[in-house]
């Protein structure tokens, strides 16, 4: 059965037949192939997921997302799954891949480059945790805390990590310094394990950036997607994720800072942190960009990506070497002026 075929499957089997529907290619993410449909004049997304075939991971996030979906405040839109005889998940039947479709929300992803823009994504990213919290799970969670890093990727325990890093292969050979340096933080991290356990923990999003949100023609956000990594974390950690993102877009601390004051100018409108919280975010914004480096290098070794992807998640994760003495030590000056 071909990739086309399989969107078939899921269309037939959700729909009843292809009648009078269109299905097109669109934006795509890395860990999920997608395809746009249009039936009866409405649109939806066809979602086949690569990186695991785990049905309790989608099970998981459906869950989140009919709960949210059920809260009459929430003031952006989430998916919705498309629901048949109480199904929303298919095993594929020739690559055993889960599929599913999803309603269409109409948006673009943002540029984090306007102060409206980063405005909106720190306020939303204070209603998303509240909402959040408000909602309970049957369903167990599969991703375990940031913090656990051990646990990121199932072929990437630390120590395996580390030898990797001290003796890549041979296409990594000029990457030598900053795997060394990478190497050097996981091990550093766990010192900071013990404290960062006491902090307030609820469930996450877990991995909110430019491309799991959409804004209007207003530049507000007004959605957030792809809830697949939620998890029970430091509440903090979601915080530390949108940070690491819009660090990621632009190397010049007075740049990023200035982005970061107006993601907490609306943040703030949102949320109440806690000063320890505060005090952790340098660690947990690296601990954020170490996570994506791991995930990447496990899909390196599963096959999935090539050298080139790898290569570029090397460099963005080793630009954080001076972080934690640069811009990270001015996030709560930051938090204080704004909350002034």
């Amino acid at each position: 059965m071909s990739g086309n075929e399989e969107f078939d499957y899921l269309i037939d089997y959700f729909f009843q037949g292809k009648s009078q529907t269109l299905v097109y290619q669109g934006k795509s993410g890395y860990n999920n192939t997608t395809r746009y449909l249009e039936k009866n004049k409405k649109k939806y997304i066809l979602r086949i997921y690569e990186t695991h075939n785990e049905e309790s991971k989608v099970k998981l996030e459906h869950e989140v997302l009919l709960k949210l979906n059920q809260l009459e405040d929430l003031p952006f839109s989430v998916p919705s799954p498309v629901i048949k005889d109480g199904v929303s998940l298919l095993r594929l039947p020739s690559s055993k891949k889960i599929g599913c479709i999803y309603h269409y929300i109409e948006g673009d992803n943002p540029v984090f480059n306007s102060e409206k823009v980063l405005s909106s994504f720190g306020k939303s990213a204070g209603y998303l945790l509240q909402a959040l919290n408000k909602i309970e799970l049957q369903q167990p969670f599969i991703y375990r805390p940031y913090y656990e890093i051990e646990y990121a990727h199932p072929k990437c325990p630390i120590s395996k990590v580390v030898e990797w890093c001290s003796k890549p292969s041979k296409e990594f050979i000029d990457f030598q310094k900053e795997l060394s340096w990478i190497s050097s933080q996981l091990v550093d991290f766990k010192k900071s394990v013990p404290q960062l356990q006491k902090l307030p923990h609820q469930i996450i999003h877990g991995d909110l950036n430019e491309s799991n949100v959409l804004v209007g023609p207003d530049q507000h956000i007004n959605a957030i997607l792809d809830f697949e990594f939620t998890t029970r974390d430091l509440r903090i950690m979601e915080v530390a994720v949108c940070i690491s993102e819009i660090i990621s877009k632009e190397g010049k601390e007075t740049i990023y800072l200035d982005k970061l004051h107006h993601f907490f100018l609306g943040l703030a409108t949102t949320m109440k942190l806690m000063d320890s919280e505060i005090e952790a975010l340098p660690v947990l914004v690296l601990l954020r960009r170490l996570d994506v480096f791991i995930h990447f290098l496990g899909r390196y070794l599963d096959g999935i990506d090539d050298s080139s992807v790898l290569k570029e998640q090397i460099g963005k994760t080793a630009a954080y070497e001076d972080w934690i003495d640069g811009g990270g030590r001015k996030l709560a000056r930051l938090w204080e002026n704004v909350n002034r």
